[in-house]
């Protein structure tokens, strides 16, 4: 009774300070320090935006609009603890005011509103000796400005010709939104183009954009009057139907040396220089493969491995990207801790020498790392576990002198439960993990010199885990796997062979479930994969939106299970399963919005010998393999594994983890600023999750088919949660205090369809986490 009393006035606790910390935080009261007294000063400015624009870019504009006003109209608010304070508030003077729609003008002219209308008043409220000014904008963008005609008229012919290749790449399209941004990442993309080309030394101030010269033409006074009055109907009409020509050209004057063509000379390449060297360094000898200079002082990395990973070949045209490759690859490896590529141009022969110097890490670390709150799909074969772990990992970065990485890993972890329990699952594990930064295959694998990275991993664990009156596992995991990511910054992993043997120890607890689900016993048995898996990683980003997808496929005992022995003796798991995760985020200046989308089903198709010795159809994923919701990056109104399945009863009774064969669940937060105390930043979020699990079929159980996925009863099936967050942000990692309720149980989906049933105050589901759920 006392550990029950005392549980119970935690989850006030926890209620309490998660509900109202952040409200408090938020509404906290403002002080004005250092003011003039009976003098008016600048205590607020508010900007109203007309505009046919999306809410989402209406609120980004007026944040750009804020920023843009005068210095002293930008009313800045310092939150120290639960107050804010405005320390010595401008002295107001009409001035700013005029100062700043000049401002705003140029800010709506960059965004292509050429004709913008901006006015501005202010209110005058006395508060005691506070004489406090609010200044209002009214500002109305009108129509926008779009591309009409993008065209090149370079006097270099070669500098012409190269623009007009790759004009379908132009970032320019007719009928566009006009921005002097715009502009500006063209007049990048034509530069890029031309430093690919042999270009070394050619920049802006060798070429502008030409922009809509209608305008400009009418001050000429030697105009034409006829020609005016012409000039004049297309000002109107462009009011109407605003379009703008643009036309890139070389400026007057020309710098020969920019209009030269580079070729590559020399190239060294100095694999151990030391940073804070005293003395110039003595090279143990030189060597030269395939025409580049290998410059050493000690025997750390093989010619070849260095040779291999050079993209800048003497005698061939300069080209920007094989140094920004080389000096990327080369500096992702890990084996370096700094990595510099040195340009040295004689202009009078066309010609550049290249020196790329390289600065080598630590050899081996040893690392221990405390981690909290970690939430995986599989709870068996990965280091990943929710609750508290210990981290012990020893790193070499530069095995076999080819900067492979190995790092061994042992991990001890516990997982937290509840209900009397402390700790529900401990686990530890030993784990060894190879990096080697090219492809490893018993055949040359085409196109491997034209993608960003390319990196072969090994990969080999061993863990024990033990999910108190419920289950233990013992598993054994191999993989070799290949990750690579190409030109269109799209991420791909792919693992030809995981194999994975799984042996569980069963429970009381667990033998009575399955006395009452038989089938759920294929699920728990001991068994073994041979798998193979792809992963797609791909993200976009534009403005202040950013789109994460991550596609994944995993199929086991295609090949392998069609040798009876391995199918049935040996348990071989066959299966097919598929996952999709997307993420999408728009970010403001103090706060953002993050949503998340996942799917996944698994599909078995192999066979398994039942307790009477007979040959029936697999059913079941392994668990291990199989779907589950619950916890702090996953419906945190409840616990870990506990929703679910659909809207069955059979699971209430128990607290015995649910997996499922499928998975639906979206997610949503508003995260704001609070205050930053003592350097750390405080935040806070709302969020809701919706979503649940379910089976593929009834497993040959009638009383399991409220657990069946229909679209029929989706509605039904789906779990509702809500709740708010206390969060403190380090910069490295974020500490993130989850409080939720059950704003729709399916459990009770016969009771309103599950709404609101026994909801109250102190009846939610604490979470704690480690950064962003998602």
């Amino acid at each position: 009774m006392p550990a029950v009393i005392t549980n119970m006035y935690i989850r006030k606790f926890y209620f309490r300070m998660l509900l109202w910390l952040p409200l408090l935080m938020a509404s906290g009261c403002k002080v004005i320090k250092n003011y003039s007294p009976d003098k008016p000063f600048v205590y607020k400015t508010d900007i109203k935006l007309r505009t046919d624009m999306r809410t989402s870019e209406k609120t980004e504009l007026i944040s750009r609009m804020q920023n843009q006003l005068d210095d002293s109209l930008q009313v800045k608010w310092v939150r120290k603890g639960f107050k804010q304070i405005l320390n010595k508030p401008a002295v107001f003077d009409s001035s700013y005011a005029v100062n700043s729609i000049g401002y705003l003008d140029d800010l709506l002219r960059a965004q292509g509103f050429m004709y913008g209308e901006i006015k501005w008043d202010s209110t005058l409220t006395q508060v005691e000796d506070q004489q406090r000014v609010t200044v209002n904008f009214d500002v109305v963008t009108g129509k926008v400005m779009r591309f009409d005609s993008i065209d090149f008229a370079f006097r270099d012919s070669l500098l012409q010709e190269i623009a007009l290749k790759n004009r379908e790449k132009s970032i320019l399209k007719k009928g566009d939104t006009y921005s002097k941004e715009k502009i500006s990442l063209e007049l990048d993309r034509i530069l890029n183009i031309y430093r690919n080309n042999g270009y070394l030394k050619i920049n802006r101030d060798d070429i502008y954009a030409e922009v809509d010269t209608v305008v400009g033409a009418l001050i000429d006074p030697g105009l034409d009057p006829f020609e005016q009055i012409r000039l004049l109907e297309e000002v109107q009409n462009r009011r109407n139907n605003p379009q703008i020509d643009v036309v890139f050209r070389q400026k007057g004057i020309e710098n020969p040396e920019h209009l030269q063509q580079y070729h590559i000379r020399n190239v060294r390449i100095f694999p151990d220089r030391q940073l804070l060297g005293d003395s110039l360094p003595v090279y143990r000898d030189t060597i030269v493969r395939d025409g580049i200079q290998i410059l050493r002082t000690r025997d750390l990395f093989k010619p070849s491995f260095l040779v291999r990973n050079n993209y800048i070949q003497p005698g061939a045209l300069y080209k920007q990207e094989d140094v920004y490759r080389t000096n990327n690859i080369m500096g992702q490896m890990g084996a370096w801790q700094q990595v510099a590529v040195d340009l040295l141009p004689v202009d009078s022969l066309g010609i550049v020498d290249v020196d790329i110097n390289m600065y080598p890490a630590k050899k081996q670390s040893l690392n221990i790392d405390l981690e909290a709150s970690r939430n995986a799909s599989d709870v068996v074969t990965t280091s990943n576990l929710l609750g508290l772990g210990l981290n012990f990992g020893l790193r070499d970065r530069n095995l076999a002198r080819q900067s492979i990485q190995a790092s061994t890993n042992l991990r001890f972890g516990i997982e937290l439960g509840n209900k009397g329990q402390i700790i529900q699952t401990f686990q530890t594990s030993l784990g060894q993990n190879f990096t080697i930064p090219k492809f490893v295959a018993p055949f040359p694998i085409r196109g491997e010199k034209n993608l960003l990275s390319s990196r072969t991993i090994l990969n080999a664990n061993g863990s024990y885990t033990d999910r108190r009156a419920f289950y233990k596992v013992q598993a054994l995991n191999a993989s070799i796997g290949y990750d690579w990511t190409n030109k269109k910054n799209r991420n791909w992993i792919y693992s030809p062979l995981n194999i994975e043997f799984v042996r569980v120890f069963s429970t009381d607890s667990l033998q009575r479930l399955f006395d009452s689900i038989p089938n759920l016993r294929n699920s728990f048995n001991d068994g073994l994969i041979i798998s193979q898996k792809l992963i797609v990683l791909s993200a976009w980003s534009r403005s202040n939106k950013v789109i994460n997808l991550k596609i994944g496929l995993e199929e086991s005992g295609g090949v392998f299970g069609n040798i009876k022995s391995w199918d049935l003796q040996a348990r071989l798991s066959r299966y097919l399963k598929a996952d999709i995760d997307f993420r999408y985020y728009i970010n403001q200046s103090r706060s953002s919005w993050a949503f998340r989308f996942f799917a996944g089903m698994g599909q078995p198709y192999g066979k398994v010998v039942d307790t009477l010795g007979n040959i029936t159809k697999e059913n079941n994923l392994p668990f291990f393999k199989s779907y589950f919701a619950g916890g702090p990056s996953s419906m945190r109104a409840w616990q870990v594994r506990q929703l679910g399945p659909g809207s069955s009863r059979l699971f209430g009774s128990t607290n015995a983890d649910r997996f499922a064969d499928i998975q639906l669940e979206t997610n949503a937060e508003f995260r704001f600023n609070l205050a930053t105390i003592y350097g750390i930043r405080v935040k806070s979020a709302l969020f809701t999750d919706i979503g649940n699990i379910w089976f593929r079929n009834n497993r040959g159980n009638p009383n399991l088919d409220p657990a069946v996925f229909r679209l029929s009863k989706l509605y039904k099936d789906l779990a509702v949660a809500g709740g708010t967050s206390l969060r403190f942000d380090f910069s490295y990692f974020l500490i993130r205090f989850d409080w939720a309720y059950k704003l729709k149980d399916p459990f009770y989906s016969n009771f309103n369809n599950g709404w609101f049933y026994n909801l109250r105050p102190g009846n939610g589901q604490f979470q704690l986490g480690i950064n962003h759920p998602f």
